[in-house]
């Protein structure tokens, strides 16, 4: 990825900017670009998803994705229930429910799928941006009979809950700290807003690391058991640690009392991850459907990611107390819940029905193409505070044909 060191800064960022000295890390970038109150790109309710957003998720495809993650959510209630968990209710929380149509899908789904438990379901949709929750608000609603809240983890953490957790595409948007290896020495990458001809710039700096990078750095070498960085790595080379994720792995041990975790996001493999091929880092930029390598440019009007490691991943997770219990790709997860009896039936559709059949076939196999959302990971964690919990993991299994 090619970054150019220069870019046109978003106006409303120049005064932030200017008040913390003109130079801070791109950890701050990110998290400004993304959640300052007044111009983030998510607090805002700017971002749109869908095929006429600025980016596609799965559910944004249609509710297929939804009715085949109900059927494992469904099995994990089911599981919770026959282990005896002493709750009111099995809550169905979702992290960063986006425009809050997986929330609404599953439990349309799961009302399908096992109608007896919707009376036992309340559904907690966990949103810190005031914009996006307005647009849940409108999709979320009339849930024949699910009672509906939304708070944060903070609030969670109070009053601990039994279920199942859901973070799709959650992670990858946390502000990241990247790393910048020049001349055999580790830097903490930053930007520096410059003006020039009365105008103003943002550019690429590299600023002193803190002790918690040279700490990562040290740790990962153990944790991940590869070199890092890796070896012969061009002067420049770039990557990124997710700094925060520790911390949610952290909050949420102690908001699930008892149930699982699915983790679905952008993952790659810490060979994959921290390789000297990947000189850039994996942060990108998404706006109308389109990529973009420019990472500085249009603050607060673009989406800005990077990819999990899977192995820090998950070493982050069991260091707070949760279980591993697998991991594999989006493609063969949802092939393992049942999607070829999807595109299976679509074989007998009427002539009358073609154009929806076909669109519907589309989205099917968008969902598990290997170049695209099939490449997303799911990975499942639990908690038991009683050691007798046996969950049943059917995305794990062998594809149903």
């Amino acid at each position: 990825m090619m970054t150019d060191p220069t870019a046109r800064c978003s106006e409303w960022l120049i005064g932030p900017m200017m008040a913390r000295g003109g130079v801070i890390s791109f950890y701050e970038f990110m998290d400004l670009a993304l959640n300052d109150p007044d111009n983030g790109f998510y607090s805002t309710g700017r971002l749109k998803i869908g095929k006429d957003g600025d980016f596609c998720t799965s559910p944004s495809l249609s509710n297929d994705f939804a009715y085949l993650l109900a059927i494992q959510v469904a099995e994990w209630f089911l599981d919770l229930e026959k282990a005896g968990s002493a709750c009111e209710l099995f809550s169905l929380v979702e992290i960063g429910p986006g425009e809050g149509s997986l929330a609404r899908d599953l439990i349309d789904a799961i009302y399908e799928i096992e109608p007896a438990l919707i009376s036992k379901i309340e559904l907690i949709l966990v949103e810190k941006n005031i914009g996006m929750r307005k647009r849940q608000e409108n999709v979320v609603n009339n849930f024949k009979g699910v009672n509906c809240r939304w708070t944060d983890l903070d609030e969670l953490m109070l009053k601990p809950v039994t279920g199942v957790v859901i973070a799709n595409e959650v992670l990858d948007a946390f502000p990241v700290e990247r790393l910048v290896f020049r001349d055999e020495k580790v830097f903490r990458q930053g930007v520096s807003l410059k003006k020039r001809n009365d105008e103003h710039f943002l550019e690429l700096v590299d600023l002193k690391p803190t002790s918690a990078i040279k700490q990562f750095i040290k740790d990962s070498m153990s944790i991940l058991n590869i070199e890092f960085p890796p070896k012969d790595i061009g002067n420049g080379w770039v990557t990124e640690w997710h700094c925060d994720v520790p911390t949610w792995f952290s909050k949420l041990s102690k908001v699930l009392i008892n149930g699982s975790l699915l983790l679905v996001d952008y993952a790659l493999e810490s060979k994959r991850y921290y390789n000297s091929m990947r000189k850039d880092g994996t942060v990108i930029a998404y706006s109308n459907q389109e990529a973009n390598a420019n990472i500085l440019k249009d603050a607060g009007f673009c989406d800005l990611t990077a990819h999990l490691c899977i192995e820090s991943t998950i070493n982050y997770a069991q260091t707070n107390g949760w279980k591993f219990m697998g991991e594999t790709r989006q493609g063969q997860a949802l092939l393992a819940l049942g999607l070829s009896k999807f595109i299976y039936s679509l074989q007998n559709t009427t002539s009358e029905d073609l154009s929806a059949a076909l669109n519907r076939r589309e989205s099917l196999l968008r969902l598990v193409d290997p170049m695209g959302l099939g490449e997303f990971r799911w990975l499942a964690f639990q908690r038991d505070n009683r050691n007798n919990l046996n969950l049943r993991n059917r995305f794990l299994e062998e594809p149903i044909s």
